[in-house]
């Protein structure tokens, strides 16, 4: 194994370990544990040293302002209002009357009452965003970043005094980083990977592939932690499908078309590949049948008008629309199997 790669297995262990840490934080805010999860819970900490000592780091962190300030934008977000209640404590507690807040207190308290005043080493504690289908959402990170996430799309916001760090899963999200040498900024997607210092990109993800344009400086993209490193600039645009590269390709920034403006424009994609992105406006989930699955689609499309984009599809490729209780479904018409 090569350098590179130890540092970058070490790196992703230690990534699930503050996410551990961070899921039982919630567990215990959320109210006391049942006997399975305290058994759990037990094994957990007794496992090595270093985990009570994060827990307990990352209780002293809430205090932090810097972590008080990146997630205040929250405050209204139904995914994190029982964090804000207690990293805003002092502030918060006097207006909002959480229920069950005082619990969630209590278990942290008894936390540290457990933990006692061992030394710890300073670890920030991972955070999420995360929108739901038809809202998108514009976040400033505590750098001065700036992330546009599309709808049903979410992230893991991870920064330390040396790195800055976002795991994302699926979905989209337009990022204009801030300028730091000293930290690049990393978007990690499993094993994949891209690399800014300050430049602004979008990459979109579905279950099957990863597309990345850049719209200005350059950015470094990798399909594996293995594989090579392409160098990607302004106009540029690269895609990762089954953790490989596509060639480079180049885009007329000034024509595209992307998520953010409400529609997408897309020539030779799949069904698929259409129907995901869709799905991320649409009210009313929408599939296809199988023998739809290699179907190659061309166009222009709102994507959150659904019932104008299934009717363009309909007549365009000879499609029948099927109504039923877990959405809608797109098949071939009778005179297509024919």
């Amino acid at each position: 194994m090569s350098e590179q790669e130890k540092l970058n297995t070490k790196e992703q262990a230690e990534q699930e370990l503050y996410l551990q840490a961070a899921s039982w934080v919630e567990k215990l805010a959320c109210g006391e544990l049942d006997s399975l999860s305290k058994r759990r819970f037990s094994h957990w900490l007794e496992a090595d040293p270093k985990h009570a000592e994060l827990l307990h780091s990352m209780i002293k962190t809430w205090q932090d302002p810097a972590l008080t300030k990146a997630l205040a934008a929250y405050q209204h977000s139904p995914f994190k209002r029982w964090r804000l209640s207690f990293l805003q404590w002092p502030k918060v507690w006097l207006k909002v009357q959480w229920a069950g807040a005082a619990m969630a207190f209590s278990s942290v308290l008894m936390l540290v009452l457990y933990l006692g005043d061992s030394s710890m080493f300073s670890s920030p504690v991972p955070y999420e965003l995360k929108t739901a289908q038809v809202s998108s959402m514009q976040q400033e990170l505590d750098d001065g970043s700036v992330l546009d996430i599309a709808p049903d799309s979410q992230l893991t916001v991870f920064f330390t005094a040396d790195k800055r760090q976002v795991l994302q899963g699926e979905g989209a999200a337009y990022f204009a980083v801030a300028k730091d040498k000293q930290r690049p900024f990393e978007v990690r997607l499993d094993q994949a990977s891209v690399v800014a210092v300050g430049t602004e990109f979008n990459i979109d993800r579905d279950p099957d592939l990863i597309d990345i344009t850049v719209y200005e400086g350059a950015v470094q993209v990798q399909a594996s932690a293995a594989g090579p490193t392409v160098l990607l600039k302004t106009g540029e645009r690269i895609r990762i499908q089954q953790h490989k590269l596509s060639k480079v390709h180049k885009v007329d920034l000034q024509q595209l078309v992307d998520w953010r403006s409400g529609w997408i424009e897309i020539e030779n994609e799949t069904l698929a590949y259409l129907l995901h992105r869709l799905n991320r406006s649409a009210l009313v989930p929408v599939s296809a049948s199988a023998e739809l699955a290699d179907l190659r689609v061309a166009g222009r499309f709102e994507l959150a008008n659904t019932e104008q984009t299934l009717s363009a599809l309909t007549e365009a490729y000879g499609l029948t629309l099927q109504h039923n209780s877990s959405g809608i479904r797109l098949s071939r018409s009778a005179s297509q199997l024919q």
